[in-house]
């Protein structure tokens, strides 16, 4: 029998980040009930769907379209994300989610890994962002397609400076701008804020070519308040 379940909401609740257990906690159920409701076993009762609307930061409507959203599994998600970059139109949320997760990837990797070996991922992961917003219509997909935006050109502008050896300062002030621009759009304070700290960095450090970020506090940080802030040290430069 095919495997029909509600896909997309299981994927908009992993997408901003609660799990099984942390979801059905604040609604104030079993997990059992959030996984029968993944499963499309069972229907959220009218009282669980304002909060589990608000929970998933989604208006009441979009809501009822994930709940009545029953299907197969969707394919895999490099070949989900391939498939919208050749038919834009058809974009949706478990692409532009893949999409997402892939920049954090990279954000994961700049403590340990030369700006100038992440800078063309990150700088296609950006333009298919940019490409695909472009295409999408109004509605969730394009919000998050903003957020994607904003994450990837954050990273792009911390990249640049980097591979520039903090010469570049324009081209990645540039990017500042576009994260910071995309996180007005959807409200995301801390996004916005990051990007400006990021920013100001530029200016405040830029000019006097720092071989790392200033202590005691790596700015990239400010945008995942919930890691611990590490010892500062010289970022790595490629060999050669």
């Amino acid at each position: 029998m095919a495997d029909r379940r509600r896909h997309r909401l299981a994927q908009r609740r992993k997408t901003i980040g609660l799990s099984q257990e942390r979801l059905a906690e604040v609604l104030g159920v079993d997990r059992s009930t959030v996984v029968r409701w993944e499963r499309a076993e069972t229907d959220p009762q009218p009282w669980h769907r304002p909060r589990l609307a608000a929970a998933l930061k989604l208006p009441i409507e979009e809501l009822a379209d994930l709940l009545a959203d029953v299907g197969q599994a969707p394919s895999q998600p490099d070949e989900r994300l391939g498939y919208v970059l050749r038919n834009p139109g058809r974009v949706d949320l478990i692409a532009v989610a893949h999409l997402r997760e892939r920049v954090q990837r990279l954000d994961e990797r700049y403590d340990h890994t030369p700006s100038t070996l992440l800078l063309a991922e990150a700088g296609q992961l950006h333009g298919q962002a940019v490409f695909l917003r472009q295409h999408a219509g109004n509605g969730p997909v394009q919000r998050e397609l903003v957020a994607a935006v904003a994450e990837s050109a954050t990273l792009m502008g911390q990249l640049v400076w980097d591979a520039s050896q903090r010469r570049d300062h324009v081209t990645s002030a540039t990017y500042f701008d576009q994260a910071i621009s995309a996180a007005q759009e959807t409200r995301d304070p801390v996004t916005e804020a990051n990007a400006l700290l990021r920013k100001s960095y530029l200016a405040l450090y830029g000019t006097k070519q720092p071989q790392r970020w200033p202590c005691p506090d790596h700015p990239r940080r400010h945008r995942q308040p919930h890691r611990q802030s590490r010892h500062c040290r010289p970022r790595p430069t490629a060999p050669g």
